[in-house]
């Protein structure tokens, strides 16, 4: 997931050049995982957070990162461990 995702100037969770270069090849996009890395608002975000670190405040974040993924990189779907949140976050991509 870290490498579909970057930050702008401003700290803001925006699509990374890789993640760029894979639209622009019609690449179809299945990233995982939202919710390997625990509490998000502890600030020790690790591995899957690497690239946005910065600009993940609280564990609502999460779905910052989620519509990035939807909307900006155009990923397919999710891999996810736990499923839940991923499950109610397509309702609110329409």
């Amino acid at each position: 997931m870290f490498a579909l995702l970057a930050l702008d100037g401003s700290n803001r969770i925006v699509l990374s050049q890789a993640a760029r270069d894979a639209k622009d090849a019609e690449l179809d996009i299945i990233t995982w995982t939202l919710e390997r890395s625990g509490i998000l608002a502890d600030g020790n975000d690790g591995f899957y957070y690497q690239t946005i670190d910065q600009a993940i405040k609280r564990d609502g974040d999460l779905y910052k990162v989620l519509d990035v993924l939807a909307k900006d990189v155009g990923i397919l779907g999710v891999f996810s461990d736990w499923a839940a949140p991923s499950r109610s976050a397509p309702t609110a991509w329409a």
